[in-house]
């Protein structure tokens, strides 16, 4: 994929932004494009994390456990094509947004090139990134629960299966060990997949902040435009006559 940062449009949308004086708009595209860039570097690593993992369960010798591995990794695969195609969506509308921008610029002048980034609503976008992220997160929790308990149950049977072996040649059972839940292949995949639902919260929380920081940003960019403008009609609104009484004259009596 090509990144947004060296993207000609989008080039050409900031130098406008900055030589036009609108750096809220600036800041505001820019904290979109670097947190796509921060969103594409992670959903990479992830992938690279999750072919190794693939690579690593098809040398399980075990069918049965190298089945339930395959699935795992197939939900695994199936989330990180979801990632990226949020990825490429959020992508594509920012550069046709920015195409717009820059229409409207030559088109109507400056006010609608500010007129087309406020268009772009680029916290709300953030928002939405962010709840997306949470909720992948959250489903990768419940499943790091699910192999934790999976591999428990593995080892489970695995001392059952000995103990039996044991009776059927006249040998004393032992008493099978608690599971250990750092043990295995399966547990392997649970720290895996622990370590990328980390990745997806910190996707989350940065798409959160930046959102906030933009609110705030335009918050106190409007207060400050407000007290501008107070300040320049108190300049402007003419001043009133000083009030002046007359030496020598009475007020008329009744």
């Amino acid at each position: 994929m090509e990144k947004l940062n060296e993207n000609p449009q989008v080039e050409a949308l900031l130098n406008a932004l900055e030589q036009n004086g609108l750096h809220q708009e600036k800041a505001e595209v820019q904290s979109l494009v670097q947190y796509v860039g921060s969103m594409e570097k992670t959903l990479a690593d992830m992938r690279s994390t999750l072919q190794s993992m693939r690579e690593e369960v098809a040398k399980i010798h075990d069918s049965t456990l190298r089945g339930k591995c395959e699935k795992l990794a197939e939900k695994a695969d199936s989330r990180i094509k979801q990632s990226f195609a949020a990825l490429k969506e959020t992508k594509d509308n920012l550069l046709q947004s920015a195409g717009n921008a820059l229409k409207a610029f030559r088109e109507k002048g400056k006010d609608a090139l500010a007129e087309s980034i406020r268009a772009m609503k680029i916290p709300d976008i953030l928002d939405k990134l962010a709840s997306f992220f949470q909720r992948q997160s959250k489903d990768m929790a419940q499943e790091v629960v699910s192999v934790r308990a999976l591999n428990a149950e593995l080892q489970s049977t695995k001392g059952d299966l000995k103990n039996i072996g044991r009776v059927l040649v006249g040998k004393a059972p032992q008493e099978v060990a608690a599971p250990n839940p750092d043990k295995g292949i399966l547990a392997m995949y649970a720290g895996t997949i622990e370590k990328e639902q980390k990745r997806y919260d910190s996707l989350a929380q940065k798409a959160m902040n930046a959102a906030d920081k933009l609110r705030n940003a335009r918050v106190k960019s409007l207060m400050a435009n407000l007290n501008r403008c107070k300040e320049e009609v108190k300049r402007s609104a003419p001043s009133a006559p000083p009030l002046t009484h007359s030496r020598g004259h009475k007020p008329m009596e009744k």
